[in-house]
């Protein structure tokens, strides 16, 4: 069975989006020349490896020489870790050596790009007993617990079995070559040690010692993070944990403790996990992460209840019935509607700049923003402008649509995130681009920050809700702009005097307004991560059928089939074509490459909307061609 390979799963998709857009992420996820955590780790663990050999050699007792030793080579698995994924430097050749010596102290001969092609199996396949390389180290250890934490001794054993049984054939021909080139240095390393004068030594000093700290690695690692049998693209919140319990410990552990942030964003680097949970207004605490206690035994039912907790979620996760409470007039040719759940409940909760779905009574769907404040759930309040020129949607909202009707609605969704980590905040809309940015001046009332509301209508008759913005809490906030003579009179060199780090500019209205907005806030120096447009709306892309394409080489003008299961980076790989590539995510950028021809069919987190609106760009790691074929600049 296969399984996720280019994050189909849409409610992570979301999730990652918004982690993504937050302004403070493109810090988080810069990763330096020289990383004094890395370097630093990878000289602490050479330290205490050659410190402890030192003190073995001279007659010190093996208890105290052991525990320094074993966690040196705990230690010297992370940069390796984090290599993989290029977050140890920026330069690559670098990130790559220093991987390398880190990780060859555990594993001798073992290199950079050697593990990248196991570790990077385990993302992409995390839970799946065949595919996930890591699998039989959850699996087996929970199955035979305590006795199953044997197989520790001998991870390589099940290592290079997955290669050689289940994915020798779908494995590039020169990554085979690297993997079997560093497999045969270690055993003639081996060999050739055990076959010495010292050969005892040897054993005492350092075979014993290393295989209990790889031993121990891979229980932190691959084990204890993570529950037997969870399939990360069913479960992409669920399949690994959060652990709790002593903080030595814990800080023992390299950040593993937030494992979870590890595969939602594999560039992100080990020291800067804590920092990931605060981006999207903690949106990864609302996820259900579950918890585990660090030295807790497997718990064996945990996929059972998952499964169950996941079938009430399904029941509950049905379309809201909704009555239309009140019908209104707010403006020229745009109606207010406010609904409440038919069964008088309290409605989900969503945040400002979210939208519904609305079933029609023809059977069609459309998004509208919610207008209301979040802190209020006892109703959704949407306005509609009937679009004469449209496909019939808000013709249909303003004519059939009464006051007492039932309808069906989704729950919110919101691909407009207001991010609340800054103190100022700029909003501007045009038309009927005022109504999420309603909801956000609710918000930024509510948590007392400073902020302009500018909005821009074409006629005095075209302002939404005229009566409401006199008298909301945030009237004083609002500058309000009517056209002359067919041009806006907003003075946007005026607004955007001064850019700063500490504010945010959200921008709603027409595409041609969202632009003449934007360029002029980058003319006065503003930063693009500053700016908010409404977000590239994932709900307009095939989500879950994946179909084999086409894909065109537009430098070579070599044609390859890239099949249905299988990614751009796979299909290249295979076919010996060179391709950079990081967190197989679609969160880093490495493998972006332009687009020459073809439509996209987006799947990643990283480029801006922009360059997806204009199929400019591809994430080839998880983003494929919409429809038949695809030409790249590669």
């Amino acid at each position: 069975m296969m399984h996720d390979t280019t994050s189909n799963k849409l409610i992570l998709r979301e999730v990652i989006n918004k982690v993504v857009r937050d302004p403070e992420y493109k810090a988080i996820a810069k990763v330096p020349l020289f990383s004094s955590h890395q370097i630093g780790l990878t000289l602490l663990a050479l330290a205490l490896v050659t410190t402890g050999l030192f003190m073995a050699y001279s007659g010190v007792t093996l208890w105290i020489v052991y525990p320094l030793m074993i966690f040196g080579f705990h230690s010297a698995f992370t940069p390796l870790h984090d290599a993989t994924h290029n977050a140890v430097s920026s330069n690559k050749l670098l990130n790559d050596i220093i991987g390398s010596i880190s990780g060859s102290l555990l594993f001798p001969f073992v290199t950079t790009p050697m593990y990248r092609y196991f570790h990077l199996a385990h993302h992409r396949y995390v839970g799946d007993e065949d595919l996930d390389p890591d699998e039989a180290m959850v699996g087996i250890p929970a199955k035979y617990f305590p006795l199953g934490y044997i197989v520790f001794l001998v991870y390589e054993y099940f290592i290079f079995k997955w290669l050689f049984t289940s994915v020798w054939k779908r494995t590039p021909n020169k990554t085979k070559i690297i993997i079997l080139v560093s497999l045969l240095a270690n055993l003639s390393f081996q060999l050739i040690m055990f076959s010495s004068p010292f050969w005892h030594e040897y054993l005492l000093w350092f075979f014993i010692p290393n295989r209990i700290g790889a031993a121990y690695t891979t229980f932190t690692f691959a084990h204890l993070p993570h529950p037997d049998g969870v399939h990360g693209d069913e479960y992409p919140f669920e399949s690994t944990y959060t652990l709790t319990g002593n903080k030595i410990a814990i800080n023992t552990l390299w950040g593993q403790e937030d494992h979870s942030m590890h595969h939602f964003l594999p560039n992100i680097p080990w020291y800067k996990y804590k920092k990931v949970w605060s981006l999207a207004n903690g949106i990864l605490y609302k996820q259900n992460i579950p918890e585990k206690t660090i030295y807790s035994s497997p718990d064996n039912n945990f996929k059972k209840e998952l499964n169950q907790k996941s079938s009430l979620r399904e029941e509950r996760n049905n379309e809201i019935s909704m009555t239309v409470a009140t019908v209104t007039d707010v403006a020229q040719d745009i109606k207010s509607f406010v609904l409440q759940a038919a069964n008088g409940n309290e409605l989900p909760a969503f945040s400002a700049g979210a939208h519904i779905s609305i079933n029609l009574p023809s059977g069609k769907r459309r998004q509208y923003s919610l207008v209301n404040s979040p802190s209020d759930r006892s109703f959704y309040q949407i306005a509609v402008k009937k679009d004469k020129q449209g496909k019939g949607g808000s013709i249909e909202m303003h004519e059939s649509i009464k006051l007492g009707d039932t309808i069906t609605i989704s729950k919110p969704k919101n691909h407009f995130l207001l991010y609340e980590n800054v103190q100022k905040y700029i909003l501007i809309s045009g038309g009927i681009g005022i109504t999420p940015l309603i909801s956000m001046a609710h918000r930024l009332i509510e948590l007392e920050k400073h902020f302009e509301f500018h909005i821009c209508v074409k006629t005095i008759e075209n302002v939404p809700f005229k009566y409401e913005l006199k008298n909301f809490s945030f009237a004083p906030h609002i500058d309000l702009h009517i056209d002359t003579n067919g041009k806006s009179t907003i003075e946007l060199n005026k607004v955007f005097a001064t850019p700063s780090q500490d504010t945010l500019i959200y921008i709603c209205g027409p595409s041609g307004f969202n632009k003449w907005i934007k360029n002029a806030a980058i003319e006065n120096g503003w930063d693009e991560s500053k700016i908010m447009i409404e977000a590239f709306s994932m709900e307009n892309q095939p989500s879950d059928k994946l179909k084999p394409f086409e894909l065109i080489l537009n430098k070579t003008g070599k044609s390859i089939t890239v099949a249905k299961n299988d990614t751009i980076i796979d299909t290249l790989l295979m076919n010996g074509i060179k391709a950079d590539y990081s967190c197989l995510r679609g969160t880093c950028g490495t493998c972006v490459v332009d687009v020459v021809n073809g439509e996209v069919d987006h799947r990643d987190s990283f480029l801006p909307s922009k360059d997806k609106i204009e199929n400019s760009k591809i994430c080839l790691c998880v983003s494929r061609a919409k429809e038949g074929k695809i030409e790249i600049d590669l």
